[in-house]
């Protein structure tokens, strides 16, 4: 835990919540227990109170945490959404400090201060893509902000992630951002390959507590690697808000040897 009183490498936790009842993901019943359990889990680790900057599309405040609410953030891309929120950040707060964004399902896993970079840090997939579910940005990175959201607004069948992953790398903006150890960003897919490149512990397990597959993977050792992702303590929090998760790997036998192989291969 590192957030002492005079800690000078300040930094923000940035989280977008964008209600849409349409769809399960994103009804407001579902957020509200993702929210709840990143606010504790953020407190728990040592973050204080005014840290932690929520924007969302409705009323929420809990354990001393009040987000802001913003009538409308966008109702198109919601995976975008942190993006959105980004672009109108400076008109809610004095942005000066560096901010961790991340998605709701991306969970820290253990104390982390601020990393070194240079006006976006990023961690990559299993391979050079980048993963837009937990970056690091500056408020000298507006321009880049500015820029993704306004390709987003032209081309409403585009993804965040896709067109982070296609201005990031253009001439103008690549040299200003800086790539990041694996571990703020430890996913499912590509799980075993991202894990072994990562600092441990782990700083960020990036899954969904209502896909199983995703708990099995950082809880259960799905990949029978012999590694767990997440921590105990983490754990604990986890199961205090979805009681529902499992406690042993549902996979039978004959899968189990074949992750079995595919890792061996792949450490070869």
């Amino acid at each position: 835990m590192g957030s002492g009183e005079s800690r000078e490498d300040r930094m923000l936790n940035f989280m977008v919540a964008n209600r849409n009842d349409k769809a399960k993901r994103y009804k407001k019943e579902s957020i509200e227990t993702l929210l709840k359990a990143q606010v504790e889990n953020s407190l728990e680790l040592g973050w204080k109170q005014e840290e932690i900057v929520i924007l969302s599309n409705f009323d929420f405040e809990f354990m001393g945490v009040k987000a802001y609410k913003i009538a409308q953030l966008n109702d198109f891309c919601f995976t975008g959404s942190k993006m959105f929120g980004l672009e109108i950040l400076p008109s809610i707060i004095d942005w000066k400090e560096p901010l961790w964004s991340h998605d709701l399902d991306a969970w820290q896993n253990a104390w982390f201060d601020c990393p070194e970079f240079k006006h976006v840090g990023v961690a990559n997939y299993s391979n050079s893509k980048i993963n837009g579910g937990s970056l690091f940005w500056k408020p000298t990175s507006i321009d880049i902000i500015d820029e993704t959201v306004k390709r987003l607004k032209e081309n409403k069948q585009e993804r965040e992630e896709p067109t982070l992953n296609k201005i990031l790398r253009e001439e103008q903006y690549k040299g200003r951002v800086t790539k990041l150890d694996n571990t703020y960003n430890v996913g499912c897919s590509g799980f075993a390959v991202r894990l072994s490149r990562s600092e441990k512990p782990i700083k960020v397990c990036h899954f969904h507590p209502y896909n199983r597959l995703a708990w099995e993977t950082h809880c259960l050792d799905r990949n029978q690697i012999n590694e767990i992702a997440i921590t105990v303590r983490l754990e604990r929090l986890m199961r205090k808000y979805y009681p529902f998760l499992a406690v042993e790997l549902q996979m039978i036998e004959e899968h189990r040897e074949i992750k079995r192989k595919k890792y061996k291969e792949f450490i070869k």
